[in-house]
């Protein structure tokens, strides 16, 4: 009989305090309520048995709204690609995968080092890299800030259409250009229908915290579920700024913002699909900055985790996140336990490879580090197989006390799949090393970025499919002007 070892979760919170959590944002949404700031949500809202307060914008949910929509949220989906072969479903218990940190406005020159605005060719050159990069499992948008702002979103997704046919994660600016990006996603899917029930992209959007939705989320919510976009409602409280200082808190806080998020989704679209992604910050009361490399946001976002798994529904965690300015020991450091306390928490999606300073640069070499970092994450979450012919006794009998394995049969059996093989580590002599020039693990990352980008050719989009997405991007963009 074979078996797997155990699931390894990491978990800080009993189970009462789950409960209390809960209790506390039912708490809260019914009495202290939400701002949102659109007048047919309000509308929508009331109608629904919400106490509105349109003057001030405020809705005060009552618990058995929460209740009711929280019966509707589906427990898995699946993160669909242009390529079958790369989708991500995402179930309970299920392996991790993972993404860029997407948004950057930096760049480190690949060739030069320098620090310097990320450009148009640069998006290129980044979602054909995360197109190779096995330990990138699909891709959210990085930004030239040379590309036009007014339309920029949607110039940004015909790029990632043309250079990967992994799953695409978006970003929109507005309501207006989310529609536009819904559409060219029809378009590539074969139609609406196609597109709802294999969703090649999917979206991420944030309440305003403390306890605000803007016009732009709502519509996201809507949005979403018309198409059967899987949304990530992303909520990142900032413990001492827009958050309560304390972890607990800020738990409190983030946990209330997303029920209000699945009330406005699942009212509207039930079964739409969500992932519950917290994204608890920490300001350093010293300088100002919000955080992303303190361990304690790894901390409270596997307490964001236990959450999701209380209410059965995905989860997406910061991964290998840093605050370094650099490729150096603070940057791996923060990444590795970062990554590991979320793939340990259960999560569902690990996010943030090849960011660096708070999020706001985004650099070649660290994506190829960090495709690696997510490797390990996988593996180690994976566990290994239990049976008598893998606990070996017949074969330690048989070698006995003083022999060895080198040569024996089983070494030669199981000599492949039972360890990770890494790509960057350095795991030969000292001698070695010096003769091939004494490379870092950044000089290995940069070669291999150099590589690909030389070598890596992205499946194309078909012919038919490329002519229809070039004619009508520029009348989507010329649809913003109005």
């Amino acid at each position: 009989m074979t078996s797997k070892t155990l699931k390894p979760y990491l978990k800080y919170l009993s189970d009462s305090h789950i409960e209390e959590i809960h209790d506390g944002s039912l708490d809260l949404l019914e009495n202290t309520g939400i701002m949102v700031d659109h007048q047919e949500g309000l509308e929508f809202l009331e109608k629904h048995g919400a106490k509105v307060d349109f003057q001030t914008k405020r809705a005060r949910i009552p618990r058995q709204l929460v209740r009711r929509a929280l019966e509707t949220v589906p427990d898995r989906f699946t993160l669909a690609a242009r390529n079958p072969e790369k989708d991500c479903p995402l179930i309970p218990g299920g392996r991790p995968y993972s993404r860029n940190g997407g948004g950057a406005d930096f760049t480190i020159d690949l060739e030069t080092g320098e620090f310097r605005p990320l450009l148009h060719a640069d998006v290129k050159d980044y979602y054909k890299l995360m197109d190779a990069l096995d330990g990138i499992s699909f891709i959210a948008p990085v930004f030239g800030q040379d590309m036009p702002v007014l339309g920029r979103d949607i110039l940004m997704l015909r790029e990632a259409f043309g250079h990967t046919d992994k799953h695409i994660h978006l970003r929109a600016f507005t309501g207006e250009s989310l529609k536009l990006m819904f559409e060219m996603a029809v378009i590539v899917a074969g139609g609406k229908k196609e597109l709802k029930e294999r969703p090649i992209v999917s979206l991420l959007e944030a309440p305003i915290s403390p306890l605000k939705f803007l016009d732009v989320t709502v519509d996201a919510l809507w949005l979403c579920g018309e198409y059967g976009i899987p949304l990530d409602v992303c909520v990142m409280p900032i413990a001492g700024g827009t958050g309560p200082m304390t972890m607990a808190g800020n738990i409190q806080l983030l946990n209330t913002e997303f029920l209000a998020g699945v009330v406005i989704s699942q009212l509207a679209n039930p079964g739409a699909p969500l992932q519950y992604a917290p994204r608890p910050m920490a300001m350093d009361m010293r300088t100002g900055f919000s955080l992303a490399g303190s361990v304690e946001l790894g901390i409270m976002a596997t307490a964001g985790a236990q959450m999701a798994h209380f209410y059965k529904v995905p989860v997406s965690l910061h991964g290998p996140w840093s605050d370094s300015m650099t490729h150096d020991g603070q940057s791996i450091l923060e990444r590795m336990y970062m990554n590991m306390m979320a793939a340990l928490a259960g999560a569902n999606v690990l996010v943030g490879a090849g960011m660096m300073q708070q999020s706001l640069v985004i650099s070649h070499e660290q994506l190829v580090i960090d495709s690696e970092i997510n490797h390990i994450a996988f593996r180690s979450v994976e566990g290994f197989e239990v049976n008598a012919e893998r606990l070996a006794r017949e074969v330690i009998d048989r070698v006995g006390p003083g022999g060895n394995f080198v040569a024996d049969p089983h070494t030669y059996k199981f000599l492949r799949g039972e360890r990770f093989e890494p790509t960057l580590q350095y795991r030969n002599s000292r001698e070695a090393w010096e003769e091939t020039g004494s490379k870092t693990m950044v000089d290995r990352a940069k070669e291999k970025a150099l590589a690909i980008l030389e070598e890596h050719q992205p499946n194309p989009l078909p012919e038919d499919i490329r002519k229809e997405l070039d004619e009508f991007v520029p009348k989507a963009l010329k649809s913003l002007e109005k």
